[in-house]
């Protein structure tokens, strides 16, 4: 487990990024908001090697996660579309299967580069793991990352890869079959559409993404918890 760094440019450490559109992906691949013909916005993307080559050793795909997001008159986002994978009790699971957030696998495009079909782009952000720049910035972080789940059965609110997420509000446990990969604050993400409704992202992979899943899969789940 590790903090999470960002940078405007991409670096050796990194490990993917935000917005900007998404690189690389067939086109066919990008998911549309459920009951429209408009596309999803692209949210992150993680190379594969955010996982060890022993785990996920096919090396050429990427995951991208996209949600549905548009944008309120009076500034932000509108609730009404974000609620669609707002899961703050164990129950909102099931809004996910409706496919208002979207995280897809595929295999890399050489030929295709950056596409962004949504109708609202992100701020283009790669992220790094913090144990990869600073490993004594990085053991102090752990530290208070394990004093922190002792006292309170949770990791930190902070930007971060594997450990123990931070819940706004429930704890949410969902099926064996997914793994925590990411939290995302909003305030690393973007400051002004307040896309997370003032809250935290959440991605869980799909252990299957090791050898079964095959291009164009969904690679997992991701849903915003708020106050």
């Amino acid at each position: 487990m590790s903090k999470l760094l960002f940078t405007s440019s991409k670096t050796s450490h990194s490990i993917g990024y935000i917005g900007g559109g998404a690189d690389h992906i067939p086109l066919e691949l990008w998911p549309k908001v459920p009951n429209s013909d408009a596309y999803q916005t692209h949210l992150f993307t993680l190379y594969s090697d955010f996982l060890p080559e022993n785990v996920f050793p096919r090396r050429n795909y990427y995951i991208s996660v996209f949600i549905s997001i548009e944008e309120h008159a009076l500034g932000g986002v509108k609730d009404s579309i974000s609620s669609k994978y707002t899961v703050n009790c164990q129950g909102d699971l099931i809004l996910l299967n409706d496919g208002f957030s979207c995280a897809v696998l595929y295999e890399r495009e050489q030929d295709t580069g950056k596409q962004d079909l949504g109708s609202i782009s992100l701020e283009r952000k790669f992220f790094e793991r913090l144990d990869e720049v600073d490993k004594e910035a990085d053991a102090k972080y752990n530290e208070n990352e394990h004093l922190f789940f002792e006292d309170n059965g949770m990791g930190l609110d902070v930007s971060k890869i594997f450990g123990n997420p931070y819940f706004e509000q429930d704890i949410i446990y969902p099926s064996p079959k997914f793994n925590f990969c990411l939290q995302l604050l909003e305030e690393d993400i973007d400051k002004k559409l307040h896309i997370f409704q003032n809250g935290i992202g959440y991605f869980y992979y799909d252990q299957n993404v090791k050898k079964k899943l095959l291009s164009g899969s969904q690679a997992g789940i991701f849903f915003i918890q708020n106050t």
